[in-house]
């Protein structure tokens, strides 16, 4: 009975450490992803301004 509670534990706390990897993978992938989005965004905003400029003149 300790030996099924044992090897229990060594399970849930191997899902534990599963999980929380994929949860930092995840945190980087955002983070990547987040930083990939910005300059792209500022970019367009920006050449959009330009348009803008260019067509008032």
């Amino acid at each position: 009975m300790e030996t099924n509670e044992v090897s229990e534990k060594d399970a849930l706390l191997a899902e534990i450490k599963r999980l929380r990897q994929e949860n930092e993978r995840l945190k980087q992938e955002i983070a990547k992803l987040r930083g990939v989005k910005r300059p792209s965004g500022d970019a367009m905003d920006t050449m959009s301004t330009k348009l803008k400029e260019a067509l008032r003149e």
